[in-house]
């Protein structure tokens, strides 16, 4: 599967399930003929006050935005290969010391208490999973510490998946539960 394909999949399918009830899914990775221009782009946390590549701290796989409020509810990474520890703490930190969500570089996107960083990680060992939970503790509890704006996101949560169908049915989960949809 090429690089990004799955994150194109999965933002399809939840746009499917979630555009009914007032979402947008923003998503990175789409293929100009099978996703709309307004839903595709970088999706990045960026640092200081301009918009510039030396600012640029991570990319994020997908943003789940009410369309009511213009809120970030859920922002998505996506690991399809790896369940490395450096690669979530990365993914997660870099996301955090962030002053600035933005997507295709002019939209910002509002992050703060209501929104839920999720990172959901590959794995073929169920043993990993352990260590998941344990990055998972340690990473909220040193959120608290930092001073960013990013960092006012209310939780992060890192799940590991081992298919598709698996990880698409536990975003939607978390989605509706969060939310109260059905």
């Amino acid at each position: 599967m090429k690089h990004g394909a799955l994150t194109a999949e999965v933002a399809r399918y939840l746009t499917e399930h979630l555009e009914p009830h007032c979402f947008d899914v923003l998503y990175d990775h789409g293929e100009i003929s099978d996703d709309s221009v307004s839903q595709v782009g970088r999706i990045a946390s960026w640092f200081g006050t301009e918009y510039k590549s030396v600012a640029l701290l991570a990319f994020l796989d997908i943003a789940i935005v009410s369309k009511n409020t213009g809120e970030v509810v859920v922002l998505i990474e996506i690991e399809e290969t790896t369940d490395k520890p450096k690669v979530l703490l990365g993914d997660v930190l870099a996301t955090l010391l962030g002053d600035r969500i933005t997507f295709q570089g002019k939209r910002d996107l509002d992050v703060g208490y209501w929104t839920t960083l999720l990172v959901l990680a590959k794995t073929g060992k169920r043993q990993h999973d352990d260590r998941i939970i344990y990055l998972e503790d340690k990473l909220n509890q040193l959120k608290s510490s930092l001073s960013t704006n990013n960092a006012t996101i209310s939780r992060i949560v890192l799940r590991p998946f081992r298919n598709v169908t698996e990880l698409q049915d536990a975003l939607l989960k978390l989605v509706e539960s969060e939310y109260d949809i059905k």
